[in-house]
């Protein structure tokens, strides 16, 4: 799993720079010079960072203490990750961008402009959009009751593990081809090294045991195959496992509430939340409609699509606190309006970045990542719309369910940006 960790940084680092370079074009359009509005953009995209990696470690934090086995590798990659994209983005980059400056070599900056039109209305259409949303998540959650421990992989139902070893060395690959259109294929299959040996561990359903032998010995009869091992074994490890990981995203989505709560306002904390269980069950719905089995692997996929979710929210939030804060006519709807829509090209390009590279572990990486990468493709789409279509009606509408006038919602962000402090180096 360390290697979704990785995936999951290598996200939040292109965003980071996105974040900075969106905010460079927007000062130089406004006219400034290339040194002032290097500065100013950097301190602009300070508070969306910053908030945006905090709550990422306090997830992976959480993670790394609580859990255990892979999941421990994965938050801890993810926390390495995190530390290196914060240094990066706003140091290393900076120091690239001064020194380039200095020695003359930057003198001008060309950026495209990917989304020019800023007019569309979110929160006015918000209505037909959460709509959808609703009847998808309950088409979605329809189909994991229906299909209820159907849904379940060998992991969490236990099964049959076969170890065997073989005359030459032997790749799960071909193994898989051996198994293939036998109901047998999607078994877990993996290569280990145990005393200098290479072997092959099969886990499969209960009771396949038998019709495994007989297909790889009929399958890959010069092979030499010798079978190690034969066990049954319990959903044990694989349910203790799901369960701790579940208790640590528990207590890091707690931990984020808070933050953001204190950083942002309760609405904005509701709103995260809210989007987030979202976007989780509609991919853990369609992965269940596809005919997948819920996996460990799962467990590592929704792992990674919370945290990059998470990441997508605060992003947009920033910039609707920085509408709220700083521009003080128009109405607050007026004001989401515009702050998403100019998040729109940051969230394509981000969004379109981390899609291209999953696409490529689907397409080229092979059965072992196939599910992973599937379950995180629908992550990111979803992800995505609900960042710029669900999230923030709901700030708005929570803000009215509590009795509370919009404007109200402005007065909660000044005085939490007070509260909190300007975090952002002043120029």
């Amino acid at each position: 799993m360390a290697c979704w960790g990785l995936i999951l940084s290598l996200g939040i680092a292109v965003d980071a720079n996105v974040l900075i370079y969106e905010r460079l074009r927007d000062e130089i359009k406004q006219g400034k010079s290339l040194r002032v509005a290097i500065d100013t953009s950097y301190r602009k995209a300070f508070s969306a960072i910053f908030d945006a990696h905090v709550t990422q470690f306090l997830t992976a934090a959480i993670l790394f203490w609580l859990a255990s086995g892979p999941v421990k590798g994965f938050a801890l990659t993810l926390t390495i990750g995190i530390v290196a994209s914060m240094f990066s983005s706003l140091l290393v980059t900076y120091t690239c961008f001064s020194w380039a400056f200095a020695l003359g070599w930057l003198k001008r900056v060309s950026m495209l402009h990917l989304i020019r039109s800023k007019g569309f209305d979110f929160l006015g259409n918000a209505p037909k959009f959460v709509s959808i949303s609703a009847v998808a998540m309950l088409l979605c959650l329809g189909v994991l009751l229906f299909k209820g421990e159907r849904n379940l992989g060998a992991d969490f139902r236990g099964g049959d593990l076969l170890v065997i070893s073989a005359a030459h060395k032997l790749t799960p690959d071909e193994v898989r081809s051996a198994l293939a259109h036998t109901g047998f294929q999607n078994s877990v299959i993996q290569s280990e090294k145990v005393a200098n040996r290479d072997l092959i561990s099969i886990r499969a359903d209960s009771g396949a045991a038998d019709k495994i032998k007989a297909r790889l010995s009929e399958a890959l009869p010069t092979a030499g195959l010798k079978f190690e091992q034969t066990d049954h074994v319990g959903a044990l490890v694989g349910k203790e496992l799901a369960t701790k990981s579940a208790l640590a995203l528990a207590l890091g989505l707690l931990g984020i509430f808070v933050y953001v709560s204190f950083r942002f306002a309760t609405s904005f904390a509701v709103a995260s939340l809210a989007a987030l269980a979202h976007d989780l069950i509609i991919t853990i719905g369609i992965f269940a409609l596809s005919g997948r089995e819920l996996s460990l692997i799962m467990v590592a996929a929704v792992l990674t699509i919370a945290g990059y979710s998470i990441n997508d929210k605060i992003v947009v939030f920033d910039r609707i606190r920085s509408g709220l804060r700083d521009r003080l006519s128009g109405t607050v709807a007026e004001v989401m309006n515009t702050s998403i829509n100019e998040t729109l090209s940051r969230t394509i390009l981000t969004g379109g970045t981390v899609l291209l590279t999953v696409l490529a572990l689907y397409v080229f990486g092979g059965p072992v990542l196939n599910d992973f990468a599937f379950s995180f493709l629908i992550g990111v789409i979803v992800g995505t719309y609900s960042s710029i279509f669900i999230a923030s009606p709901i700030v708005l509408w929570w803000t009215r369910a509590r009795g509370r006038d919009t404007s109200a919602l402005r007065r909660e962000v000044i005085q939490q940006t007070t509260t909190a402090g300007r975090l952002a180096p002043r120029s």
